[in-house]
């Protein structure tokens, strides 16, 4: 990976780990009932796990070529899908309240994506050397 590269990528981790520890902070203090808190939080650390790995994997395929990238984008897809119909269902079967869960999922998602869509897009431009 070319220094502009591992730059990005720190770059990209921090502002998704501040991300992650805001959710975290909402999700904690937010919901009024415990149930709301709880489903929120794991709604959360789901989607800051699926979102870290999902950089890293972007983070390997962007040094490859088109074909991995878009194989990657379809994994981590799949991933998350599995993330919140676990995640839900977990959620549900204990009487704890799905809506808290999808709040905290998809709020927490919405934000780690667009950072994973900038560092693609920082690293790709950094590896055809320019402007591009």
């Amino acid at each position: 990976m070319s220094e502009h590269g591992a730059v990005a990528f720190r770059k990209h981790a921090g502002l998704a780990a501040v991300v992650a520890t805001v959710a975290v902070a909402v999700g904690a203090l937010l919901p009024r009932t415990p149930e709301a808190r709880l489903s929120s939080l794991v709604g959360v650390g789901l989607a800051a796990v699926t979102g870290a790995v999902a950089l890293v994997l972007k983070r390997r395929a962007v040094s490859q070529d088109l074909n991995a990238a878009l194989k990657v984008v379809g994994w981590v897809f799949g991933m998350r899908a599995v993330g919140v119909v676990v995640g839900l269902l977990w959620v549900v079967t204990r009487g704890l309240e799905a809506v808290a869960f999808v709040a905290g999922f998809f709020g927490t998602y919405f934000a780690l994506q667009w950072i994973e869509v900038s560092y693609v897009m920082a690293a790709s431009k950094g590896a055809a050397g320019g402007d591009e």
